[in-house]
């Protein structure tokens, strides 16, 4: 864990409300993999007086990429700063993803802004010379309405292939992206994948139970409450079937099959 004042190489609204930040930091970019997160100081020292989370969008050598939506206070600062701004970040926090040795192919499924930290995940799968997957992931992306799809280009970029479903159905199926999940683990063509994810709550719920019934593994990077990101203030605490853990530090990825869910 490094605390560093990174330099913001780029700040840009890439769809509306949606703002993709370019942070050179070196000495965190060298220790972080995909999965995991870093907090950042948004405005001064008493306001907001909390750290914002985010996972890592992407990341190279000399730096990383934080996706995130303008929601509150915190987040707009953010937006406000301009290349060669110095930005308080504090990482890489928590665990991250792992590909499983025994996996045969992959399913990324995304849930609007729950995307971020799911394109540093397919970089390193089809990057890596010793992945053992035997395709390219297959993404999933489910948002409310077409303005909130995100990341279809550097997906693209990745030769993966990606399905599209919007709650009001403006762009791809008409419906929730768990509808598409369990279509596709009904098929033999894709029964022995493992499911990689991160979203809401209600959809996590839902891909564990499609889990189960289809004996798939699958790994989520949960959004909890996470206030100091280090273990210390534990309002992140979720229950799991080995008793509670803090999504900051034992997470923010889970095996989906140990979380209680209610």
């Amino acid at each position: 864990m490094v605390q560093d004042l990174g330099r913001v190489v780029s700040n840009s609204e890439v769809k509306r409300g949606y703002f993709l930040m370019d942070i050179r930091s070196p000495s965190i970019a060298r220790q972080a993999k995909p999965g995991q997160f870093l907090t950042v100081r948004c405005g001064d020292v008493t306001s907001p007086l909390l750290r914002r989370p985010f996972g890592f969008h992407r990341i190279n050598d000399s730096g990383f990429q934080v996706l995130y939506e303008v929601v509150g206070k915190g987040t707009r600062l953010l937006s406000e700063l301009k290349p060669g701004n110095k930005v308080d970040v504090l990482g890489p926090l928590g665990n991250g993803f792992t590909v499983p040795g025994k996996t045969k192919d992959v399913i990324i499924v995304a849930g609007g802004i729950g995307v971020a930290p799911l394109v540093a995940l397919a970089e390193k799968i089809v990057n890596s010379p010793q992945s053992i997957v035997h395709r390219k992931p297959l993404v999933l992306l489910g948002a409310r309405t077409r303005n909130d799809i995100l990341c279809v280009r550097e997906f693209r970029k990745l030769e993966c292939e990606i399905k599209v479903s919007t709650d009001d159905g403006s762009q791809g199926f008409k419906g929730g992206v768990t509808d598409l999940l369990e279509d596709l683990l009904s098929s033999i063509d894709y029964r022995l994948s493992t499911i990689y994810a991160c979203g809401p709550e209600a959809m996590l719920k839902e891909i564990a139970a499609i889990a189960r019934k289809r004996k798939s593994e699958a790994y989520a990077s949960l959004e909890g409450n996470i206030a100091c990101g280090v273990g210390a203030c534990l309002g992140c605490a979720i229950e799991t079937r080995s008793g509670y853990k803090l999504v900051c530090e034992d997470g923010p990825v889970f095996n989906l099959n140990e979380v209680v869910w209610r």
